[in-house]
């Protein structure tokens, strides 16, 4: 990834910042004892006890390498904290923006060392402007219009990443700044802040770093920081690239979701559709006829209501249906005889079809040993309904064959209708299918999202649907 090539780069620049340092302090020590070598003879002509200005030039020597080794472990135990604390930077996945943003700050300011983190930032779909602010522990959360901060720092600053120790100062401020194109660091002077967010989070001392990613665009500040070094520039740049990722992450899989429930919707509407508001209309239709039928033959009217009252029983069981499929799933197995197994299921939905389009229906189950996945049933009842349905309404048939087999851990469905067919004629697999844009949409989305294929063979006078389904699917196991 970019992201970690990025960080290796940069860890190889912050290793290097002893190098510069530790040659000025060896320098610096060399040449002073090179002039007290040079002076020993002048200090013990002058009278100086025999050995003493030796063992002092020595022992002064001895002190400054003490305080290079000290100076070299102490650069190297601030090294390590800081590779530690950018290579256990803890994963945090949560549908919470607030606490996605309080893990991220808290880790950024205890990296940085920082008092004060200041996070501006914009979603590329959102016409807002977002900050969160950490101080002493809490984090506050705004959102505001995009004219509010007009300007988040200064033009020539805007691809760059920087620092100053001084920002509300009369004169122009000397800001050290890097940017993408630069090998080292540049000074420019002038206000590097602008003016509307330096009043509102009273900015003086402050470093910041331009976040930007697929979703993400904005800067990272660190405020009222002492001590910082021009090196803090390469460590704050890590971490500047590790909040956009995970802003960015953040953002697109709360898309997806969004985008999957919004789907999930869709199709229960077209279930509800299709099955239960047709059926309902028939059952309304039936019902004026019932009226009708009651003064001229009661017998024949108690036996269609007991018609009626059965095609409405099936109805509610469909709408148990819906409710149950909405619930978290569940591991156990929808049988196929019972009352409330699949073949009752089936012979409702038979009799339905009969009853409000004229169409007979045979249903034929071969090689399933008694049960099915509770995911895949519901989904293999869907199926079979929308299919039958589209025959009643498209296809002007009278009757319509089906046949569900399993062999082989996959689950073989066919729909048969003497009907008119579709407006192409031939055979058609799946890639066809979807390459010509063909066939049912709904159907195969749904065969699509449970991983099997569908295959139609129209003709004049007889269509064939095959459907094939993996007895594993998503939601459910065999």
């Amino acid at each position: 990834m970019d992201f970690e090539d990025s960080s290796e780069d940069r860890a190889e620049r912050l290793i290097a910042r002893w190098r510069r340092r530790g040659i000025a302090w060896t320098a610096l020590a060399g040449i002073g004892l090179l002039l007290g070598v040079g002076l020993l003879p002048t200090l013990e002509g002058r009278g100086a006890p025999p050995g003493f200005p030796r063992m002092l030039v020595w022992s002064a020597g001895s002190a400054v390498l003490a305080l290079l080794l000290a100076e070299v472990w102490m650069h190297q135990q601030r090294l390590g904290r800081e590779m530690l604390g950018i290579a256990s930077w803890p994963r945090f996945a949560s549908k919470d923006p607030e606490a996605l943003l309080s893990h991220l700050l808290a880790h950024a300011a205890g990296l940085l060392e920082a008092p004060r983190v200041l996070l501006v930032w914009e979603e590329t779909d959102e016409p807002w402007l977002h900050l969160a602010h950490r101080a002493g522990g809490s984090l506050e959360r705004l959102r505001e219009a995009p004219t509010t901060f007009p300007l988040l720092v200064a033009e020539p600053l805007a691809d760059t990443s920087f620092f100053t120790r001084g920002a509300r100062g009369r004169t122009p401020a000397a800001v050290w700044y890097r940017s993408a194109q630069a090998q080292g660091l540049e000074l420019w002077r002038g206000t590097p802040v602008g003016p509307d967010l330096c009043r509102r989070f009273a900015i003086d001392r402050v470093a910041s770093w331009p976040l930007k990613a697929e979703r993400v665009e904005g800067r990272l500040f660190v405020l009222d920081k002492k001590g910082f070094e021009k090196d803090h520039l390469l460590l704050g740049e890590i971490v500047a690239r590790r909040i956009a990722a995970e802003l960015d992450q953040f953002y697109t899989t709360r898309q997806l979701r969004s985008g999957a429930v919004a789907e999930e919707r869709i199709r229960l509407a077209w279930d509800l559709h299709d099955g239960m508001l047709q059926s309902l209309t028939g059952a309304a239709l039936q019902l004026q006829a019932l009226a009708r039928l009651l003064p001229e033959d009661p017998a024949a009217a108690r036996t269609e209501l007991l018609a009626i009252q059965r095609l409405i029983a099936g109805d509610q069981r469909d709408l148990r249906f819906f409710i149950e499929e909405l619930k978290p799933a569940s591991p156990q197995a929808l049988a196929l005889g019972g009352e409330t197994g699949l073949e009752v299921r089936f012979e409702e939905l038979r009799e339905r079809l009969h009853r409000l389009c004229g169409l007979e229906v045979e249903l034929h189950f071969t090689g399933i040993d008694g049960e099915l996945p509770t995911y895949l049933a519901r989904q293999l009842y869907r199926l079979l309904r929308e299919a039958l349905f589209n025959v009643a309404r498209h296809a002007g048939a009278s009757t319509a064959r089906v046949e569900v087999a399993c062999q082989d851990r996959v689950l073989a469905v066919t729909v048969t209708d003497n009907g008119r067919g579709f407006p192409f004629k031939g055979r058609y697999e799946h890639e066809d299918l979807r390459r010509q844009k063909l066939g049912p949409v709904s159907l195969k989305e749904r065969i699509a999202a449970l991983g099997g294929s569908l295959a139609i063979d129209s003709a004049d006078g007889r269509t064939r649907i095959e459907m094939s389904l993996p007895m594993v699917v998503a939601g459910g196991s065999r």
